[in-house]
């Protein structure tokens, strides 16, 4: 069983490493975009086909890279709020809460997929996830099913 001092500290070092994953994967994007070049390389007039391609499809990759970075400045917002939050235990599922079930533990804050803590695996997932859509609310003893496997809370804090 854990202590309210160990969850504490698991919560703490659970926060830390997610967002410094999250700031690594917002890191990347970025980097992808400055290598992707500058507005001003866009803008130069293609001549042909082949450039006028090219341009395209750089132009959708950096949309597409703006709006995941748009979406993990979010959830690294989601992850700093709870970083400054009193640390209380939650007794049932609800954001910042560490689930514990009989296959996963889960971490309600931002979908990071897999987080490792000292030598234990968390997944990461966020309050728009169809999984935490089964277990909101739910408390420790509780069961729900998600793609055919059944869930038993063993705990959550």
């Amino acid at each position: 069983m854990i202590t309210t001092i160990d969850k504490k500290g698991l919560r703490k070092k659970l926060l830390d490493a997610c967002i410094a994953k999250q700031q690594f994967l917002i890191d990347d994007f970025k980097e992808r975009l400055r290598q992707l070049g500058s507005d001003e390389d866009l803008n130069n007039q293609p001549y042909d086909t082949k450039d006028i391609a090219a341009q395209a499809e750089r132009m959708t990759e950096i949309n597409t890279l703006n709006a995941q970075i748009e979406f993990a400045n979010v959830e690294l917002e989601i992850l700093q709020t709870l970083s400054r939050a009193p640390d209380t235990d939650r007794h049932y599922v609800a954001l910042g809460a560490i689930v514990i079930t009989n296959h996963y533990t889960f971490f309600v804050s931002a979908s990071l997929e897999k987080i490792n803590v000292d030598g234990h695996v968390y997944i990461g997932i966020s309050t728009h996830s169809p999984i935490y859509k089964l277990m909101e609310g739910k408390t420790k003893g509780d069961t729900f099913t998600y793609s055919n496997v059944h869930y038993k809370i063993k705990d959550t804090f």
